[in-house]
């Protein structure tokens, strides 16, 4: 489970001077494979949030979830392969989580993952992040993922709860990045 996208920072200044919106979130179980769509808005442009959520080396900066994250191959322009630890509590559930990833970067709009089994607690994965620009200060982002996890989640409440841990990773994901955009970072 993650988000790639998310935050580790405690932001200074108050949180109602961002607006990082969730617009869209779902999250569909059939059997053991989870779909999830996220639709969001970020004050902030395209090449910063472009730039923050491709940082491999740095994930654990926007997302106080993953404790490590470690580039270990750039075999392509635009192909890397990235290791992250995560630490994952929804209420009382806590699980640590490795996953590796084949990410690959189609052009700055289009980011998409596939999932390696060997070195993941996932059997498998894909997920593709689209950015759109629909202003020069404003993101959209489209986040799709299918995963089928290598462990046990509550399948009454496994739906509830990822969506919930989307939602507000999301939001301080964004609102780590709109930061960031408006300090001159990014």
């Amino acid at each position: 489970m993650r988000i790639p996208g998310l935050l580790a920072i405690l932001l200074l200044l108050p949180a109602s001077l961002y607006a990082a919106e969730v617009l869209e979130a779902r999250v569909v179980h059939t059997g053991v494979r989870y779909e999830l769509l996220l639709r969001a808005r970020i004050d902030a442009p395209r090449d910063n949030v472009f730039h923050t959520i491709t940082d491999y080396r740095n994930l654990a900066t926007i997302n106080p979830d993953i404790e490590h994250s470690e580039l270990l191959a750039n075999p392509a322009a635009g192909v890397y392969v990235v290791r992250t630890d995560i630490r994952i509590c929804i209420l009382v559930f806590c699980k640590r989580v490795e996953q590796l990833q084949r990410m690959t970067q189609r052009d700055t709009r289009t980011i998409e993952a596939v999932m390696l089994p060997d070195g993941s607690d996932f059997r498998s994965g894909f997920a593709r992040w689209q950015l759109s620009s629909p202003t020069p200060a404003v993101t959209e982002l489209l986040f799709i993922e299918n995963f089928e996890p290598d462990f046990w989640v509550p399948p009454v409440i496994g739906p509830w709860l990822i969506r919930s841990k989307m939602v507000s990773e999301f939001v301080e994901t964004g609102r780590y990045i709109e930061a960031q955009a408006g300090a001159g970072g990014g």
